[in-house]
């Protein structure tokens, strides 16, 4: 009765071998981290801090992203009319879409002025 047990399993585990290592004998593909280009982010804040390019912006709760603008980012004030550069002052509450680098940084794609700094929230 045990060598017919023995027999059993022996047979068993030379007939699931096969199943087992083509399941678990492969390496799953590696995982990819995205990259700038491939990441779309979005975000509301006002502006804190405006450099040459660069904007510090406060999503609220202290929490404070970095982004980055050029003359490719398309920047448009609330009622859809075309906005500049010079419209991104200190207290402005805008929205951006672009992407997020692994520094933490935007690179916007599209800046849209919300409210201007002297209005109240």
């Amino acid at each position: 009765m045990m060598m017919r047990r023995a027999a059993f399993l022996a047979v068993l585990l030379l007939c699931l071998f096969p199943l087992c290592r083509s399941s678990f004998g492969t390496v799953p593909p590696p995982l990819t981290v995205p990259t700038a280009q491939d990441s779309d982010f979005t975000m509301e804040g006002k502006i804190t801090d405006k450099s040459a390019g660069k904007l510090t912006i406060n999503s609220g709760d202290n929490i404070i992203f970095h982004v980055l603008y050029n003359e490719s980012t398309e920047i448009k004030k609330k009622d859809g009319t075309p906005g500049t550069p010079q419209d991104l002052q200190i207290g402005v509450k805008i929205s951006v879409a672009g992407s997020l680098a692994e520094s933490g940084e935007i690179t916007a794609k599209k800046i849209e002025i919300e409210a201007g700094g002297s209005e109240k929230q």
